[in-house]
């Protein structure tokens, strides 16, 4: 068994279609899918298409009639479902840089943004404006193009919390092995964590065994 091999083969299974949804944004949410990022304990959740199509369905990006189409059309086509995956992560790192700059309030360089909005408009060419529940919405049929009918649901909601929301409520969890992103909607804009239960309760061990060693050796 070749050191490759090896390295996958003790990986934990990937949780892309179980994840908590807790950025509250579906851009997010997609970042969202890797954790602890340049650590040793990082996590990637997305491996490869069929990963990649776990999370679109849990995350509801396109009805589930539409995630069993593009799994159909691209069940024969490996390579071209590898480029599809590559050009997913290629875009969630370029949200996930920008969206770390928003936490830590500093400025989104210009090419950063030009990217993002070049990928947008890259996905508009295969969508359609339509009537829903009283107003149009932008709808990316996967029978037209199945890369914008993934990838563009998430750079519209990058662009429209980049344009629409109060950036200042974008927060990274302040867990020392997670660094997920999420949008705040707390009253006093207080939020430390991606989830109290998870990740602050992990503070909280921690720094009672923090407290509990300096007794000790005091």
């Amino acid at each position: 068994m070749s050191a490759h091999s090896r390295t996958k083969a003790v990986l934990p299974p990937s949780r892309a279609g179980s994840l908590d949804l807790v950025g509250g944004e579906l851009a997010w949410d997609f970042t969202n899918t890797s954790s602890a990022r340049g650590l040793p304990v990082h996590q990637e959740h997305l491996r490869d298409f069929d990963t990649l199509m776990q999370w679109v369905e849990h995350a509801r990006v396109m009805p589930p009639s539409d995630c069993a189409h593009i799994r159909s059309t691209l069940s024969g086509h490996p390579r071209r479902a590898r480029l599809v995956f590559e050009r997913a992560i290629e875009l969630r790192e370029l949200i996930w840089t920008i969206g770390t700059a928003l936490a830590e309030q500093r400025p989104v360089s210009t090419r950063l943004l030009d990217l993002l909005s070049a990928a947008h408009a890259e996905n508009l060419r295969h969508a359609e404006m339509r009537m829903r529940l009283g107003s149009y919405i932008w709808v990316f049929d996967p029978r037209r193009d199945i890369e914008a009918a993934i990838l563009g649901p998430i750079t519209l909601s990058a662009l429209t919390l980049l344009m629409e929301k109060d950036l200042l409520r974008t927060r990274r969890c302040a867990g020392l092995e997670c660094g997920w992103l999420f949008f705040d909607t707390t009253k006093n804009n207080g939020r430390r964590w991606c989830e109290m239960r998870v990740c602050g309760n992990r503070a909280k061990v921690r720094a009672a065994r923090d407290r509990e060693r300096r007794t000790r050796n005091g």
